[in-house]
């Protein structure tokens, strides 16, 4: 686990499921209210976390509906009373279809119950954060803005984006949303559904993929 904090909000990371996706747990000190972002697996040490600082109003946010973004579903919404599930719109058929959410190209179909919540571009979501859908490597991509913090799912990542030759993806479209809507914030620490932390900063300056000669 790796803990990040930005003002009163806590950011803390945890590295599950065979293709090592970023879990995130995000709450607000002195609150029982949490958001779990993309949980890739059942993972009572992630459990256990939740219980130690009796966080009971627990919603679990999606990135996108990517297999490895949502096989620890089932498992949190049965461990944890009352936690909702919540997804972007254009992404919401996913959960239910193996094939569309890759898992049967995986090995290990996975078909989830649908999201309670259904989220679109500009909704507010967890203490003070707002979202903005960034399609192509999804339909539904969505980033979760906070000051100081921004969760871009595979959207963003240190050094690169996220692929956009899976069913639904659009590559232009996916530079296009990133940097109009990611690159016109002010700088921030970015939290990616794989690797290592960046910031808005960094890619807008050495990311690869917005240099002049790269072309989509």
């Amino acid at each position: 686990m790796v803990s990040f904090k930005s003002d009163n909000l806590v950011c803390e990371r945890f590295i599950l499921g065979a293709l090592q996706v970023n879990t995130y747990l995000l709450y607000e000190t002195g609150s029982n209210q949490a958001l779990l972002i993309d949980p890739a697996e059942n993972s009572a040490t992630l459990l256990n976390r939740i219980k130690e600082l009796d966080l009971s109003n627990v919603t679990i946010f999606l990135t996108h509906g990517h297999a490895d973004h949502i096989a620890g579903v089932d498992y949190f919404r049965q461990q944890i009373k009352g936690c909702l599930v919540a997804v972007a719109s254009e992404d919401a058929a996913m959960l239910g279809d193996p094939d569309l959410n890759l898992s049967t190209w995986l090995g290990e179909p996975i078909a989830l119950a649908p999201a309670e919540i259904i989220l679109n571009d500009n909704d507010s979501l967890g203490p003070g954060g707002r979202l903005l859908a960034i399609p192509g490597h999804t339909p539904g991509g969505l980033a979760l803005i906070f000051p100081g913090m921004v969760f871009s799912g595979d959207t963003l990542f240190a050094g690169s984006i996220g692929r956009s030759d899976f069913p639904g993806g659009n590559g232009r479209q996916l530079v296009e949303g990133i940097k109009s809507k990611l690159f016109s914030l002010s700088d921030r620490i970015v939290f990616p559904g794989h690797g290592p932390e960046t910031t808005i900063a960094e890619e807008k300056a050495e990311n690869p993929f917005f240099s002049a000669e790269f072309t989509i």
